[in-house]
């Protein structure tokens, strides 16, 4: 064979490897392009659909006296979960039924459920439903919740959600709808958990001078944002009753920093809105500032899903993890969404005061 044909075989080929490189650094990097503006782009929705401007059309006017709630238990794939939800007994008039709504500071708005609403009305209750930029609204309801009697309207309708009920469902509870964070708009609310009660104040009483400074916290979008610290690091947490049986619900390193490996993990799908999300948590004694008060996390948990991505997407966005009640148990949470200032104190130490 003809040494100068090899010699420019082997050369063609050199050249043919050396662009076959040059694509596939080209691609590689294309890729790397694409995934990065995606995950900007997917990232900035993230933020801009918890944190954006939401419009508040309800109108809720009650008596001045405070809304007495209840902890509810639950069982969740064999485990048994104390403290699971906040929820507030509600009556309508003269039926039976043992109706109640689940008190969640994450959802923006407070909702009643199509499915239940359906079932009102074919038990005799007369609804007007009115739509706003396309949103289904009930113009007026008056109920009685948590022994407060209440006046509301425009209460956003949940399309496709809840259960139906009969006439004759009179022993069972009843979940038909939500209160969000809708309802603590423009006022001061001090929700006492150790006393379950949340009272309602258009301006701060004068025994709330005597407390502790309030200290700054974010509500845009109707979400509370609240600073804390935790492990030497400042965080910004959500706020989400809806997490109630929850410390801190944070990343799967965070997680594994907060809790000691050799204490049993629990595991199970928590429900959030009608999915099952696998969560795992731990018992731990570390500490929480929130504000300027010290308190026990008493769980950190973490969603066992994507874990892998959380160190990544975390550091882009505000939320630094989901606090939930534990933290709060004893205490009184005071949240002025006037100033979006907020201070927390020891239900204990406010008896004395009112």
């Amino acid at each position: 064979m003809d040494i100068h044909f090899v010699h420019g075989l082997e050369k063609m080929m050199v050249k043919r490897k050396t662009k076959i490189w040059k694509y596939l650094k080209y691609t590689l990097a294309a890729i790397l392009v694409i995934f990065v503006i995606a995950a900007s782009v997917g990232i900035q929705k993230f933020n801009n659909s918890l944190f954006g401007e939401k419009p508040n059309l309800l109108t809720f006017t009650h008596e001045p006296k405070p809304i007495t709630f209840a902890w509810a238990n639950d069982s969740i794939d064999h485990y048994y979960e104390t403290k699971a939800a906040i929820i507030i007994p509600l009556r309508i008039k003269a039926l039976a039924h043992k109706f109640y709504m689940q008190f969640d500071t994450g959802a923006p708005y407070s909702y009643i459920y199509e499915k239940d609403l359906l079932s009102l009305k074919k038990i005799g209750l007369k609804l007007e439903e009115v739509v706003k930029e396309e949103s289904r609204y009930i113009k007026h309801l008056e109920f009685e919740l948590g022994g407060n009697k209440v006046s509301a309207s425009m209460i956003k309708i949940l399309d496709n959600y809840g259960h139906t009920f009969s006439a004759t469902d009179t022993i069972g509870n009843l979940k038909i709808g939500t209160i969000g964070s809708d309802l603590l708009d423009d006022c001061i609310t001090a929700i006492d958990f150790a006393n379950q009660q949340i009272q309602i104040y258009q301006n701060r009483p004068d025994w709330m001078t005597s407390l502790s400074p309030f200290q700054p916290f974010d509500f845009k979008g109707r979400r509370i944002m609240l600073p804390a610290v935790v492990d030497g690091k400042n965080l910004e947490l959500l706020y989400d009753s809806g997490c109630s049986a929850f410390g801190i619900i944070t990343t799967r390193n965070r997680f594994k920093r907060y809790t000691n490996e050799e204490t049993e993990a629990v595991e199970y799908g928590a429900n959030s809105w009608g999915s099952s999300i696998p969560i795992l948590s731990k018992t731990t004694n570390e500490p929480i500032q929130i504000g300027s008060t010290n308190l026990s996390m008493e769980r950190a948990s973490y969603v066992n899903m994507y874990a892998w991505t959380q160190r990544f997407v975390t550091p882009f966005t505000r939320i630094g993890g989901w606090l939930g009640n534990r933290p709060f148990v004893e205490s009184t949470l005071i949240l002025d969404t006037k100033t979006e200032e907020f201070t927390i104190v020891k239900s204990a130490l406010l008896e004395n005061l009112q």
